[in-house]
């Protein structure tokens, strides 16, 4: 497919082993938060048994820059265009993997994303949208390049601190305040688990990206509430 086509959102539940088994095959590429690496030894291991080319990323807004990329792109010159490629961290991660995915030899065969935190899980894997930070500016300079699908791997969540829970949970519950009503009540009445959560708040954010998947209707701008000033204040004070 076309890099930048819309794709609607595909996704795959299980330990993160059975499905590189299961759908890995030919050459791959994989970007990984170091520290997911470090807490979560059989996410390399599987990778390894894929024979994947593994390329540790240390996650922060210090990675989202054109520096990054290109030292990623370097290390992988020697992969084929006709490369899958794994972005398996948080929303970093994704951010750079995505511009990575669209730009490499002018754009990978398939992209994964594989979220390790419920933000990245509820939000950030999901749309299409790839940037990195220019000038000391937030996602100045992106992309919008669709994943084939996204793998949730519940055991990736597992050490995740309870204030980076709350992080996507509140996305979450967001998208519920600014995108659906019903499932805004329904919550009140039963507040959701954290299955739940992913689950619904991906579908509801598709549905929406579905209808403006470039940003050229003005309905995706319901997406930005509470970010536009963060990130504001990310910019002015140096992330």
């Amino acid at each position: 497919m076309t890099p930048g086509a819309y794709r609607p959102v595909v996704d795959f539940s299980d330990r993160f082993e059975v499905l590189a088994a299961a759908r890995l095959a030919g050459p791959v590429l994989a970007i990984v938060d170091a520290r997911v690496l470090r807490l979560h030894r059989h996410v390399g291991r599987a990778l390894a048994a894929a024979g994947a080319t593994v390329l540790p990323l240390r996650a922060g807004e210090s990675a989202k820059s054109l520096r990054t990329v290109e030292r990623l792109t370097t290390k992988a010159l020697t992969s084929p265009r006709a490369v899958t490629l794994l972005a398996i961290g948080g929303g970093t991660v994704g951010d750079v993997a995505c511009v990575f995915a669209h730009t490499f030899k002018r754009g990978v065969r398939r992209f994964i994303q594989v979220p390790s935190t419920l933000l990245a899980a509820v939000d950030s894997s999901v749309g299409g949208k790839g940037a990195v930070n220019v000038g000391g500016a937030k996602n100045v300079l992106g992309v919008f390049h669709f994943a084939d699908e996204s793998w949730l791997c519940d055991e990736l969540f597992g050490t995740l601190t309870e204030a980076q829970r709350r992080e996507g949970r509140l996305e979450a519950w967001k998208m519920a305040v600014t995108l659906s009503a019903p499932t805004f009540r329904a919550w009140c009445r039963r507040p959701p688990d954290d299955a739940e959560l992913i689950r619904v708040s991906r579908r509801l954010k598709d549905a929406l990206v579905k209808r403006d998947p470039w940003e050229t209707k003005g309905l995706r701008v319901a997406l930005n509430f509470g970010h536009t000033f963060g990130h504001v204040i990310e910019s002015l004070s140096g992330f």
